[in-house]
């Protein structure tokens, strides 16, 4: 048998399509080299190749084996975990309805049919196609955003623009902070260091890299045109985000990691003491923060939602309502609004409920961390780093702002909060990472010239024999 017809019938086996590919390159590399050394021991190259293929052992067997490594798979342990965080949704939306808000039930269930409707297709498609369009969807997020500065789509809600379309109404930031994320992922992943342009300046030669000066350029420019229009907190989440993809970046780079990490952070210190700065000339930001914290310094003012929240904690049972009338009525900020659901469920329901949701919320991080560091392909692996780290950003970062350990700040609980069309970008989000999730065992790289690939280890001892 020859080495074509020995990989066809391998590939036979294998019901997972884009698995065929590479690995019929990595058994067609393996199989030559074992072709090689028999030439070098004086036999000729057909007898080699015959005696390459029949040393691999029973294709319909090998195919069989691989067929089960490398099938999709559904990532069960991270649905159940979402499907808690959803069950926390509906159940804190019943609670609301309870007070009089009575659309907040059916509102969730439909972001949430919808959010399931398009999931399948994102599950379902190839996640690197993404990658090719990382540039539209960084000009799509900028459009998003310079639309609500418009008259024929923008609105302001609250002193803060957004979009308004068909009568719904969302704020930009939902989605752009997401696209922005997956465009830069893209950028930063097709980055070649010898991209660069050349120049003269009188006798001094220069050169600049093309990839990093699109990257620089680009993600300073969405920085501050969400800054402008969108909020300071998804400016912020975005630049954290922005530097905890180029930190892993570095680290696993070989080259140069302590010397481009000293840049990098050099830079960003250099920024952070800037806004250090701008902060202590600024009364009202400086009085926001600290109030954050401390809300008796001004309770009647930037501190008045943490002190509803402090009376909360203070009044909280184990099980059951709180002793204090803020989580039961409609005239306080605390029931109404979805950047204090964490709080409002601790209220309502008591402290096990909400120490069960923080439980939910730490296993599924730690599960999105543990899958990222499972998926051999770059771009899928970056997404899931980029996606995951918004998304333990915002979980943290709300839970700590409810219970007066954060900066007051519009942000929410993916998965939990109301927000109908933040909801559905979140089931999107953690759909694309379930398609990334899907091929993890896909080897998409070319394949290395590797004496034994790790997958042929797993199964030579088995099946290195001829079929019965």
């Amino acid at each position: 048998m020859d080495i074509k017809s020995f990989l066809n019938n391998v590939c036979k086996e294998i019901k997972y399509e884009p698995a065929k590919k590479s690995i019929s390159e990595e058994l067609e590399l393996h199989i030559k080299e074992i072709k090689e050394d028999h030439i070098n021991d004086g036999l000729d190259e057909k007898t080699a190749e015959e005696k390459a293929v029949h040393q691999m052992g029973c294709a319909e067997e090998i195919g069989k084996s691989l067929n089960k490594i490398h099938r999709p798979q559904l990532d069960w342990k991270l649905l159940i975990l979402i499907g808690i965080l959803m069950g926390f949704s509906l159940f804190i939306s019943i609670l609301k309805e309870s007070t009089g808000n009575d659309t907040y039930l059916l509102s969730t269930i439909s972001y949430m049919v919808i959010g399931f409707i398009i999931s399948i297709g994102i599950y379902l498609s190839d996640y690197r196609n993404l990658k090719k369009h990382s540039s539209l969807l960084y000009v799509f997020a900028t459009i998003i955003l310079l639309w609500t500065t418009t008259n024929y789509g923008g609105t302001r809600i609250q002193g803060v623009s957004c979009i308004n379309f068909f009568g719904y109404s969302f704020f930009p930031g939902t989605i752009t902070v997401t696209l922005y994320i997956i465009a830069f992922i893209g950028f930063i992943v097709g980055y070649d260091k010898n991209n660069a342009i050349k120049f003269r300046i009188q006798d001094e030669k220069f050169s600049i890299n093309k990839d990093l000066l699109k990257i620089v350029s680009l993600t300073l420019l969405s920085l501050v045109i969400m800054q402008t229009i969108s909020t300071w907190t998804n400016t912020i989440i975005l630049s954290f985000v922005y530097l905890a993809i180029t930190t892993i970046k570095i680290i696993t780079n070989e080259e140069n990691k302590i010397k481009n990490l000293l840049k990098l952070y050099g830079i960003i210190g250099i920024l952070a003491i800037t806004l250090m700065i701008g902060l202590d000339v600024n009364p009202f930001n400086s009085m926001k923060v600290l109030a954050s914290f401390n809300p008796e310094i001004d309770p009647k003012g930037r501190g008045y939602i943490g002190m509803l929240q402090k009376e909360i904690l203070q009044n909280a049972k184990m099980i059951g309502e709180a002793e204090t009338e803020i989580i039961s009525s409609d005239r306080y900020i605390i029931p109404m609004e979805s950047n204090y659901t964490f709080i409002y469920l601790l209220g309502k329901t008591g402290i096990i409920p909400a120490v069960i949701l923080v439980l939910a919320i730490i296993l599924t991080s730690i599960k999105l961390i543990i899958n990222a560091k499972n998926i051999k392909e770059q771009y899928g692996k970056f997404l899931i780093i980029g996606l995951s780290t918004l998304y333990i950003l915002q979980s943290v970062a709300s839970v700590l702002m409810n219970i007066n350990l954060g900066i007051q700040a519009d942000i929410n609980i993916p998965f939990v909060s109301y927000g109908g069309f933040y909801f559905m970008v979140n089931i999107l989000s953690m759909a694309l990472m379930f398609s990334v999730y899907r091929r993890k065992d896909i080897n998409f790289e070319e394949p290395k010239k590797l004496k034994k690939p790790k997958f042929l280890t797993k199964i030579e001892g088995f099946f290195f024999e001829e079929c019965n």
